[in-house]
This record gives structure tokens, sequence and C-alpha cells, in this order.
């Protein structure tokens, strides 16, 4: 679930919660966010983030992240984000840097490709350049207000010695805007 609302014309406040799970597995987390977001112009955008976890059955610990991002445009389809974060929940600080793109594939649809990498700083137990990270996706526009959008996503571990390993996984997005 997520909204948004223009402050202004330059300024804009997004606020959002999801739950996720593992099939075959106890692991769940409920979260909950709040972005702020400036838009420069229109290739440059800065901003901030709130977030707050509550995981079960999980190595990681419940709190609240915060951090700051910028995202370049570098056209309407693709685009760059830097950004810098601490996990209170943890104690710990991550950063990462990412892009993503997509491009139609027909009247009602278009797929995407996002990357990035990260880096970690003490956290749960790891330092130092953390995974690579991405996802692709199928979006149909059912109509102008309903989409729905399969996906695949990885995140393969920089360092092998890791407890849990590289993260294969999938799903089904359904957005309706109003």
């Amino acid at each position: 679930v997520e909204a948004e609302v223009v402050l202004s014309e330059q300024l804009i406040l997004n606020a959002g919660a999801w739950y996720a799970t593992e099939s075959g597995d106890d692991f769940t987390e409920f979260a909950g966010f709040v972005d702020l977001r400036w838009d420069l112009n229109k290739d440059f955008t800065i901003g901030t983030s709130l977030t707050y976890h509550d995981f079960d059955q999980s190595l990681l610990r419940d709190g609240i992240d915060t951090g700051l991002f910028a995202t370049y445009y570098a056209t309407d389809d693709l685009d760059f984000t830097i950004g810098a974060y601490h996990d209170f929940g943890n104690d710990a600080w991550y950063a990462k840097a990412e892009a993503g793109g997509s491009k139609p594939v027909g009247a009602d649809s278009y797929v995407g490709l996002s990357g990035g990498v990260s880096w970690v700083d003490d956290f749960v137990g790891r330092s130092g350049m953390n995974d690579f990270y991405g996802r692709a996706s199928y979006t149909y526009n059912v109509n102008s207000a309903v989409s729905l959008t399969p996906f695949v996503g990885w995140s393969v571990m920089f360092d092998g010695s890791d407890q849990n390993g590289d993260e294969f996984f999938g799903g089904l997005w359904f957005e309706v805007v109003f």
C-alpha cells in the first residue's frame, strides 16, 4: 500500500506499508515508510526516508531505518540512485548504488530491470561490500487504474562465507491507482 502527496511543485511525500513472507519458512516482515523527495530539476531528486521494520523469525532486529538519497534521471526510462542509511534496530550503517530501467513492449505493457550493489558497516556481523541485487519484471496494465507485475529477484553475496547465502525470489504485484 502506498500513497503519494504532492506538497508543492518540487516537494513530494510518499507513505506506505508492506507485508512479506516466505513460502516454506516462518520469516515475515511488516514495514511502514515515509519518504520526502525534493525535485531539484527534471534530472535530479534528493530525499530522505524513514522506515520501520517488524521482523519475525529473522536474524534482523526490529527498528527504524533512516537515510538520505539522490537520484539522477538519465532518461524517462533510466535512473541511477545512491543512498546512505542507518539501521537503528541493528545499529549499523549501509549504503547502496543502483540503476533501474524500463522498456515498453506494447501499448499496455513494459519490462523493467533494476540492480545495484550494497556496502555495510558491522551489519549483522558483516562489513564491506555486501551484495549484488536486482529484479526483473513484466508489467501489464489491465486498464488505466489496474496493473499486474510478475517479478523475479536476487541477492548474490560478495562474501561466500555468509551464513544465509544467496537468495532468489519471485512474486506478483497487484497495483490499483486511484
